[in-house]
């Protein structure tokens, strides 16, 4: 007797593949998601510390934190003396004062839309900078609901 074996994969074989494969995805699709969002972070705090040497200066010559981006020596394509609209921020100055009456400033940059998506894990966030009183980056708001998320994109 000739015995002729079918070759090919079970079907119980190829559902082992499919859920490792899929258990695979699950741990790397929101990996990816963070590492695109914080490599999208680095715009925003490369724009804070050009803002932060600008503001240093300006204090150095007139006593006080300029809350005109215009008046600072730095100069970006989309800046107008209220706003600096980056592809995925944009940046606003307001006066701050930290103890004493000591001047201070506060930057705000909000994440916006431009230039693709937002991942749902983090929806659109803020982060501000205070100086003197809190000068590390931190999360103002989170989009995507819970801040200790969103607060893993600047740590």
């Amino acid at each position: 007797m000739n015995s002729k074996r079918n070759a090919g994969f079970t079907l119980i074989e190829l559902l082992v593949v499919v859920l490792i494969v899929g258990i695979l995805a699950s741990i790397a699709v929101p990996q990816y998601f963070k590492v695109v969002e914080k490599a999208r972070v680095s715009e925003a705090m490369s724009l804070a510390s050009a803002i932060k040497s600008a503001q240093e200066r300006y204090l150095a010559g007139g006593g006080t934190y300029g809350t005109d981006f215009t008046k600072l020596d730095i100069s970006y394509p989309n800046m107008n003396s209220s706003i600096i609209t980056l592809k995925y921020f944009s940046a606003s100055l307001a006066q701050s004062s930290g103890s004493g009456n000591s001047p201070g400033y506060k930057l705000t940059l909000a994440r916006h839309t431009g230039g693709g998506s937002v991942a749902p894990r983090y929806g659109l966030y803020t982060i501000t900078i205070d100086v003197p009183n809190n000068p590390i980056p931190t999360i103002g708001t989170c989009g995507g609901g819970d801040i200790t998320i969103c607060s893993e994109l600047v740590n």
